[in-house]
């Protein structure tokens, strides 16, 4: 299930004045106040977020949005019960944002299969080059067909880790993908990509019905491996 939060920017604070925010503090923020009484999943629930969106350059007045997800809808039940008492404002890039409204909705995963769109970039480690040494993040020239390997167990692993189940992680969940952009997050490669599944069986639809609100790779929670449904899978137009 998700979450989307409609923001309005308003005046830049003092330069003088120091806040302290950022998208992975505010989401973290409304997750951790008050979890005890109302917020499934413990102290460790599974989430994703996107970023702020539309990009670009945003003056005070201008609108945009947010989106939060999680495979367990009563996290985000919790988080938009939460909003509508959390009036503090959020914080990116020395804007402050103010959340005038809130809706949920769910995305719904065809059996048929799906074409997927990083939002955020994915932190992915896959296996070392020609076996030597430990795990390294993914970055080119590794080959993309590596990536792909490393994310379906990544996937399968993150699914049986919540549900308690033992899936095989050699389950090809994800089909193919290409890559959109390499990029660099601190020290470590990062990437966006295109996806696609095939046809999904039973169990490969269960675990992308989970990744699709989970979010994809690592360090999820700081904001990377957000991804979008771009449209159904299906014959390729030319």
């Amino acid at each position: 299930m998700r979450l989307l939060l409609h923001l309005k920017a308003e005046e830049r604070p003092d330069s003088g004045v120091e806040r302290r925010g950022g998208l992975a503090r505010y989401v973290s923020s409304l997750l951790m106040k008050g979890w005890r009484t109302d917020l499934p999943g413990g102290t460790n629930p599974v989430y994703s977020f996107s970023n702020i969106f539309p990009p670009g350059e945003t003056r005070p007045g201008d609108q945009r949005y947010l989106l939060i997800a999680s495979p367990n809808p009563e996290v985000v039940r919790a988080l938009s019960r939460r909003l509508a008492r959390e009036k503090e404002p959020l914080w990116v890039h020395d804007i402050e944002y103010h959340v005038k409204r809130h809706e949920t909705f769910s995305l719904q995963v065809e059996r048929a299969g799906v074409h997927l769109t990083t939002a955020t970039p994915i932190v992915l480690r896959v296996p070392p080059v020609e076996g030597r040494g430990g795990a390294v993040h993914w970055s080119p020239p590794i080959p993309e067909e590596t990536f792909i390997k490393a994310l379906n167990r990544e996937l399968v692993r993150r699914f049986n880790a919540y549900q308690g189940t033992r899936i095989d992680t050699e389950l090809p969940v994800i089909a193919g993908g290409r890559l959109l952009r390499a990029t660099r997050s601190g020290r470590n490669p990062s990437s966006y990509w295109d996806l696609h599944t095939d046809r999904l069986d039973a169990t490969a639809h269960r675990v992308m019905a989970f990744s699709i609100d989970a979010g994809f790779g690592e360090r999820v929670r700081q904001g990377f491996g957000f991804v979008n449904i771009s449209r159904r899978a299906g014959p390729e137009r030319v």
